[in-house]
């Protein structure tokens, strides 16, 4: 039996840049997939996104970064 300290260090220990980048390609499959959008339409939004979050000094490894994503991607999209 393989116990968890028997893991190294980096399996232990979760990586915020690799769960940002998880929940970013979650969130681009979603545009692409439910929103119907194509898929450099969906990226357009999750980079303008990632620009008013910077702006507005959000940390874009909280847990609520990706549902304020959708949310400002869904009312941005409803203005254009």
């Amino acid at each position: 039996m393989t116990l968890p300290q028997d893991y190294p260090a980096s399996m232990r220990k979760p990586d915020p840049e690799r769960i940002y980048q998880a929940r970013r390609a979650a969130h681009f499959r979603r545009l692409a997939d439910v929103h119907r959008l194509d898929e450099l339409d969906a990226e357009h939004w999750l980079r303008k996104w990632e620009r008013e979050a910077k702006a507005r000094g959000l940390d874009r490894h909280s847990g609520t970064f990706w549902q304020d994503a959708e949310q400002w991607i869904a009312e941005q999209r409803r203005a254009h």
